[in-house]
């Protein structure tokens, strides 16, 4: 289920085939565990167009290797990871003590 453009956390599974819920995140907080490397294994494929355009331009930079070594991937990786942050951070974000009312999420 999609909720404008975000991947919702009701009943999503991991690449790892873990279930992944918004209880999920909620405990793994309480037991001082950070949840982020789960919830970027689901974001991922969210970002599937940046991640294949990182790689595009790492493989065009494989071939120029040696011939400019001032290119660099900075625009497509800041892409990638700008969109994997804006679909983790507020399913974490939404949990932290302080946020109960959910005013900041």
């Amino acid at each position: 289920r999609r909720v404008h453009g975000e991947l919702t956390l009701e009943r999503a599974t991991s690449m790892s085939g873990k279930e992944i819920t918004s209880d999920t995140v909620r405990d793994m907080l309480r037991q001082g565990k950070d949840p982020k490397d789960l919830l970027i294994s689901h974001c991922d494929p969210e970002c599937k167009h940046w991640k294949d355009k990182l790689q595009r331009c790492e493989a065009f930079l494989k071939s120029l290797s040696s011939s400019d070594p001032e290119k660099s991937c900075m625009y497509p990786m800041r892409d990638y990871v700008t969109c994997v942050e804006a679909c983790v951070q507020p399913k974490i974000f939404k949990h932290l003590r302080g946020n109960e009312s959910g005013l900041f999420s």
